[in-house]
């Protein structure tokens, strides 16, 4: 008896011998990353484990963007692209300081202010927002029909983000103040002036598909609203009624946030489409914008040049991770 315990005892003292080594080597371990992440030279992403050494990340969008070029001058379109690789951001362009008619894409910005008035309390997702008769626009989604007098602002976003409406637009910026409006705008480089208004639409001037992907890039690395709200508003995203994803023929693996507007009144063509792809590890930002086209042709237009990206993206991935192994 007396010796089994002596063995217990003894198996007792090695477990506890061996915890206190694997914490001694685990604290060493972290006060090494520590040091690293304080004084190394690389990405924070590399000490953090985010990205992996030797993980060929694709850095040369030279043949993308001249398949595109070509595609644009053969065809006489009036289209700018702006692609980016948000891992690493390397990116390229074709005129894509062009200006343009935001449209509906200034409805993002719109959407950031809400997410930021819930997190300081001024709202919350079921306050109840007047629809007013004036916020009532025919003009983009259906929201116009509601016989509702208050909607929840979760309702609101949702049909804000996911069908560009425009009654949802007017009533949630009832909600807010001028001055923030105006300083979201400058912030992302959108050249809206605040107020102006007629019919209840914001008078709108240009913004480029550079200054729209700073704004998509923001709110994936939320440099403005808390992660779980940047989460919200790009999830939503995921689900818009534009089935940009159909259009482009891109995988159903494959998750797709965007923003699209579209502006066909008083003699304007515009058709702008802007998002992140996520396929695998990778995350590629587009910003695509037309002018001077109606919308069949934007669509096929702005469709088959995220499908060069897509299989671009594809085949140099494939091609980097064969030369890996070797």
């Amino acid at each position: 008896m007396i010796i089994k315990l002596k063995r217990v005892v003894i198996f007792e003292a090695i477990v506890i011998l061996i915890l206190i080594a694997a914490l001694i080597i685990s604290y060493s371990a972290s006060i090494k990353i520590e040091k690293q992440r304080t004084n190394g030279l690389l990405s924070q992403r590399i000490y953090a484990g985010l990205i992996e050494p030797k993980s060929f990340m694709i850095t040369n969008f030279l043949p993308l963007k001249q398949d595109i070029r070509d595609y644009i001058t053969k065809n006489n379109l009036n289209i700018s692209v702006y692609v980016e690789n948000l891992r690493n951001g390397v990116f390229m362009g074709i005129n894509e300081k062009t200006g343009f008619f935001p449209i509906s894409l200034s409805k993002l910005p719109v959407a950031i202010l809400i997410m930021r008035k819930i997190e300081n309390k001024e709202l919350s997702f079921d306050s109840m927002i007047q629809i007013n008769d004036i916020d009532r626009k025919n003009t983009s989604g259906d929201l116009y029909k509601t016989k509702e007098q208050k909607l929840p602002v979760s309702v609101l976003m949702e049909k804000l983000l996911q069908e560009s409406d425009n009654t949802a637009l007017s009533a949630l910026l009832n909600t807010l103040n001028t001055y923030d409006l105006q300083l979201m705008f400058d912030y992302y480089g959108i050249d809206i002036n605040i107020p102006n208004q007629k019919d209840g639409v914001m008078s709108s001037l240009v913004t480029t598909p550079k200054a729209m992907s700073n704004l998509i890039a923001s709110l994936y690395f939320s440099t403005v609203l808390e992660s779980q709200d940047s989460e919200y508003i790009l999830s939503l995203l995921t689900r818009t009624a534009f089935d940009i994803k159909n259009a482009a023929n891109i995988p159903d693996e494959v998750t797709i946030a965007h923003k699209y507007g579209a502006n066909y009144h008083d003699n304007n063509q515009f058709f702008h489409d802007c998002g992140i792809m996520y396929i695998n590890e990778t995350r590629i930002l587009y910003c695509i914008m037309t002018k001077g086209m109606d919308d069949k042709k934007a669509i096929e237009a702005i469709s088959l040049i995220l499908n060069k990206i897509y299989n671009y993206v594809i085949d140099a991935k494939s091609r980097l991770e064969a030369h890996k192994k070797e």
